[in-house]
């Protein structure tokens, strides 16, 4: 299990010199990432792209329902690699009792982090699942409204 993140050098403005110097060495070193990852969102929500702040990488990343406090919108998710489909995705908490589960293995999905979430299992043994997360961590605080944005979602009850 590997998870990295890389901030936007906008971001580093209030830290201390070292950890400045730590974050502009991690950036340069996963420069490629960053622009490649920049394009893609660009291609989706060119607005968000100039805003994102934070990029984590993953690969095999489980994780636990945690709320992003830290998060002043929502963020985007892409997951790539040979898990199985329809595994592997977001899990948000849309309400007390309903749980959405996001398809984002190769495609991008609007979850709000401040809603409780995490990684739908998948089979993290004999597979790989590689993922981009985008999020915003300084700029304008934006209301909590809806936990996905997903016009098409419908209520699976095998995941609630």
């Amino acid at each position: 299990e590997n998870y990295m993140i890389l901030t936007s050098p906008e971001s580093w403005e209030p830290l201390g010199r070292k950890k400045r110097q730590k974050a502009e060495s991690k950036l340069k070193t996963h420069q490629e990432i960053w622009d490649l990852s920049k394009m893609v969102m660009a291609s989706v929500d060119d607005d968000f792209a100039s805003k994102y702040s934070a990029l984590a990488v993953t690969h095999n990343f489980q994780g636990s329902p945690h709320i992003d406090r830290q998060n002043v919108g929502p963020f985007y998710g892409l997951s790539l690699g040979d898990f199985d489909d329809k595994t592997g995705g977001i899990m948000v908490e849309c309400s007390a009792r309903v749980v959405a589960h996001v398809n984002t293995k190769n495609r991008l999905g609007k979850v709000d982090g401040r809603f409780s979430h995490w990684v739908a299992p998948y089979d993290a043994t004999t597979k790989d699942r590689y993922s981009l997360i985008f999020y915003q961590t300084m700029g304008k605080y934006q209301k909590t409204e809806s936990a996905i944005f997903d016009p098409n979602f419908k209520t699976d009850s095998s995941c609630c």
